[in-house]
């Protein structure tokens, strides 16, 4: 007999097909309804409700074959920007069922960096996990197939990608940069020095590209200062550049830096915020502890680490809810890979603020 090859009971893509939307809209219904507009929420509980549709519970998420674990990959646990984004994945994990697994990947100083990280996303991949969280400043690029060919979802947290097909969570750095720029531009100072770092991270590159567009459309010379990121090494180049001179505004790429930078001036008698304005970039504890405490660019760590988190868990359960569609329809003709379209937005930007404090006027 011609008509519904399916025998079962009604099942997610049934109240999918009937409500005129995805699968994964109709589980966010299910799991999290405060994410769905209300009309649409209403629409399709009232489906769910007319189909009697019940949740399987025992096979949600396809439990039984998945290890409800993230991996979640490090540079290292010492710098509090690092610490913080972990802080937002740990407590959205809980909140959605998931452990955590920490693997740190020390590539950037092996002998042989490409071989060390390559042997790392073996090992993760390898693993048991059922998605992964990378957070570094960049990737280079011969890693970016491998995240494409992934059987497991990857979500890149705070981390510089070419690659706009790949899921990442971050703050528009560039664009935060200009904005503090021209702020400062705006209040009158032109001489305006921005500090990085002699290592090359392209998070740091993309601060200083927003600094150099803000500094050029008013007509100003941009001034570029690298030196090293450790505070012991650091301290001996800012003392060597500011006995000489020194800038309107100091803009920072780090509030480790932003500090130690302080701490220099005030040894060589230089009024901050009086003769010298300095901004750090992050908002760290550093920040606050201070003196005078650091103005600076926000940037929400723990609110990244959150937002990664939660948009990891959506393309797992994406995933899942493909997996069980395609089990389902192995044999039959009639499924409709309409219901399968997904709206998740894969590249997220975190709003930034700037928290103005006394080292600046």
């Amino acid at each position: 007999m011609k008509g519904d090859k399916r025998t079962s009971p009604n099942k997610i893509y049934d109240v999918a097909g009937a409500a005129g939307v995805s699968l994964a809209t109709v589980s966010r219904v299910l799991n999290h309804p405060e994410k769905v507009k209300p009309a649409t929420r209403e629409k399709i509980e009232r489906i769910i409700k007319e189909l009697g549709y019940k949740p399987n519970l025992n096979a949600k998420g396809l439990a039984s074959s998945k290890s409800t674990t993230v991996a979640v990959v490090v540079p290292e646990l010492t710098r509090s920007s690092i610490a913080g984004m972990v802080d937002g994945i740990a407590a959205t994990a809980i909140r959605r069922g998931y452990l955590i697994r920490l693997f740190v990947n020390n590539s950037s100083n092996s002998e042989n960096p490409v071989n060390e990280e390559q042997e790392l996303w073996r090992t993760v991949m390898s693993s048991g996990v059922d998605g992964i969280l990378y957070i570094n400043d960049e990737i280079a690029d011969e890693y970016l197939e491998i995240i494409k060919e992934s059987s497991v979802s990857v979500v890149l947290t705070n981390t510089v990608c070419s690659d706009p097909e790949i899921p990442s969570v971050a703050i528009d750095y560039k664009k935060a940069a200009y904005e503090m720029t021209k702020e400062m531009i705006e209040r009158g100072n032109k001489k305006i020095w921005i500090i990085s770092t002699i290592k090359k991270y392209a998070v740091n590159d993309l601060k200083v590209q927003g600094y150099e567009t803000a500094m050029k459309e008013a007509g100003l010379e941009p001034r570029i200062i690298n030196v090293s990121g450790k505070t012991y090494l650091n301290e001996k180049s800012y003392y060597e550049i500011l006995k000489d001179e020194y800038p309107d505004v100091a803009i920072v790429v780090r509030d480790s830096m932003a500090v130690s930078f302080i701490n220099v001036a005030r040894q060589l008698h230089i009024s901050i915020p009086d003769e010298l304005q300095v901004i750090g970039f992050q908002n760290t504890k550093y920040a606050e502890l201070s003196r005078p405490t650091l103005t600076c660019i926000n940037t929400p760590i723990y609110e990244i680490g959150e937002v990664a988190m939660d948009l990891l868990t959506d393309l797992m359960h994406e995933a899942e809810l493909e997996e069980e569609y395609y089990n389902d329809f192995k044999h039959n003709d009639d499924k409709d890979e309409g219901l399968l379209e997904e709206k998740i937005e894969i590249n997220k930007n975190v709003d930034y603020s700037i928290v103005w404090r006394q080292s600046t006027k």
